[in-house]
């Protein structure tokens, strides 16, 4: 299980790590630019242009951060954690523009045979690009499992894209200065082909959250798993869940092992299950539990609430001079309602005289209530506070 981080020291490390990119990458833009420019390597300015969309979707990854560490509010119930979602989606667009926008002037170079011949000291810029980048995933993609960030994830994958393209614009490089120009303008559009991918990728990803897609097919056993080993439930249906940013929410329904339990039993079995949920799978912070008597997932018959059934049965019972119950239970089942009446032991009274009024109560009711299934009476030592 991973361990759990609060939603402060979440932040902080998100945005440490962030800023510790934004910076880097701003160096490598200006070294970058400059290199291929006054060096002469359309590749190294390919990849400046990667660098300045890693620098933008930096700033705008830390905006998100800053949104999605805040707790939620009236406004947002849920959480700001989409504000990150927000940023994928951003960084994915821009790399998917930005990698369009290089991969066409490199075929433009190519086509036209316009080559320039890079200097010997560009290599020492790629190299340096390829060792930070490379250390900057590192960092990233550990402090993104840790909190579980998705934003943070692609970003992370976006520094490991920077540094391959820089190891190709290193061969480039080479392979230019060893008698073939053209590669330094085959290495830019390989470049673009992998920033594009890249982009959309991402992108698809943040959509896909954003659409609520649900958890995968491994973590969805697990909660069939988690949810079928506690007490007190037969199955389940209706499972629903949903990203919001790093974290997950799901809605199940719960069929129990006996349908006449008390509202406060049902209740507890709930909280059973969705304790234990949050307990063994990770990223779930919250489970909403519907407790049904029986599988309701086809639906089932709209039947009539307390107050027709109270008024039914008290005319029903006075109309034959029967004695109104201290106490009335309903069971709303799927094939219909079932009435349990409580009534207080009569003394003296024989087991041939309680079997004769307990048939003439369910004869008085009979047909009185809509969808009514069946009628319990039951005699009690002590009177109870009436419902």
């Amino acid at each position: 299980m991973t361990e759990t981080i609060s939603r402060s020291d979440r932040g902080k490390k998100n945005m440490r790590v962030t800023l510790m990119g934004a910076g880097t990458n701003l160096v490598l833009f200006f070294t970058k630019l400059a290199g291929g420019i006054f060096g002469h390597s359309d590749a190294l300015v390919a990849d400046a242009v990667h660098s300045l969309s890693d620098l933008l979707s930096d700033l705008g990854l830390i905006l998100a951060m800053h949104f999605s560490s805040q707790p939620p509010d009236q406004e947002h119930p849920y959480g700001h954690e989409r504000f990150e979602t927000l940023a994928a989606l951003g960084t994915g667009t821009l790399l998917a523009l930005n990698g369009t926008g290089i991969g066409y002037e490199a075929v433009q170079r190519l086509v036209i045979g316009h080559y320039g011949m890079p200097a010997v000291w560009t290599l020492y810029i790629a190299a340096f690009a390829i060792f930070a980048k490379e250390t900057l995933y590192q960092i990233t993609i550990r402090v993104a499992r840790k909190t579980r960030s998705a934003a943070l994830r692609a970003n992370a994958w976006d520094h490991r894209t920077d540094a391959i393209s820089s190891v190709i614009v290193l061969i480039g490089i080479g392979g230019s200065l060893l008698g073939a120009p053209y590669l330094d303008s085959v290495v830019a559009l390989i470049v673009a082909l992998m920033v594009l991918r890249i982009g959309l990728v991402t992108a698809w990803e943040a959509l896909q959250e954003l659409a609520d897609r649900g958890l995968d097919d491994v973590v969805l056993a697990q909660i069939r798993e988690v949810i079928l080993g506690c007490e007190g439930v037969r199955d389940l249906h209706l499972l629903k869940t949903r990203k919001l940013g790093h974290q997950a929410l799901a809605e199940v329904h719960l069929q129990v092992t006996n349908p006449l339990l008390s509202v406060s039993e049902g209740h507890q079995i709930a909280e059973r299950v969705r304790m234990s949920l949050l307990q063994a799978v990770d990223d779930l912070v919250d489970a909403t539990i519907h407790i049904d008597s029986e599988n309701d997932e086809e639906g089932g018959a709209m039947l009539p609430p307390r107050s027709e059934i109270d008024e039914k049965v008290e005319s029903g019972l006075l109309a034959r001079n029967l004695p109104l119950p201290q106490q009335m239970t309903l069971h709303y089942l799927k094939d219909g309602v079932v009435i349990c009446l409580r009534y207080p032991f009569p003394p003296a009274a024989s087991l041939e005289s309680l079997q004769a009024q307990e048939r003439q109560i369910q004869e008085a009711l009979r047909g009185k209530v809509s969808g009514l299934q069946r009628v319990d009476v039951a005699w009690q030592t002590s009177a109870t506070e009436k419902e």
